[in-house]
């Protein structure tokens, strides 16, 4: 596929929005943190699909730990939160950008997307801990963080996604 300029600018913004929202953070002792990185990731990748709602959250994710100084999760964030955008943007929205053929995502469809990206994002942060931290009581320690963001953006998408569909989906 080849992107356009405006493909481009698209994913950069969807990238800059989730670096900017994962600095809105709770940290937690032990280096975990409750942040609205998710919360961004769920709603933009129903809103633009899998590819821009993926590659703007591997972008936007990596981004985030270069420059917060995470840089051990750099890579792990790069490809977990890129397959939950785009594992939430294709349930709900297909792979490519909006256009006027794909339909308003029901509300069955947008719950089992984000669950089943919220459990996706436990399971590959489980694993990027376990080897950070090299240890597995710890990674089993820190699945309740990722489980309190990805709530956290679980009812922020839920609240804003259905009234921003209109104007990027029709149906």
């Amino acid at each position: 596929m080849k992107f356009s300029t405006r493909d481009i600018i698209y994913i950069g913004l969807l990238a800059a929005l989730c670096a900017v929202a994962t600095t809105i953070r709770v940290e937690i002792p032990g280096g975990a943190m409750v942040h609205m990185g998710t919360a961004a990731i769920f709603t933009t990748s129903i809103l633009f699909g899998g590819l821009y709602g993926g590659l703007g959250a591997a972008i936007g994710s990596a981004l985030f730990d270069l420059i917060g100084g995470h840089t051990q999760y750099l890579f792990f964030s790069f490809v977990i939160k890129g397959i939950c955008g785009l594992i939430v943007g294709y349930m709900t929205a297909g792979y490519l950008p909006p256009t006027v053929k794909v339909p308003v995502a029901s509300m069955g469809r947008i719950v089992t997307a984000l669950l089943v990206g919220a459990i996706w994002t436990a399971f590959g942060y489980f694993l990027a801990w376990w080897f950070v931290l090299d240890s597995i009581t710890v990674a089993f320690g820190n699945i309740q963080f990722s489980l309190m963001t990805s709530a956290a953006g679980f009812v922020v998408a839920m609240i804003l996604a259905p009234k921003l569909q209109k104007y990027f989906r029709k149906g």
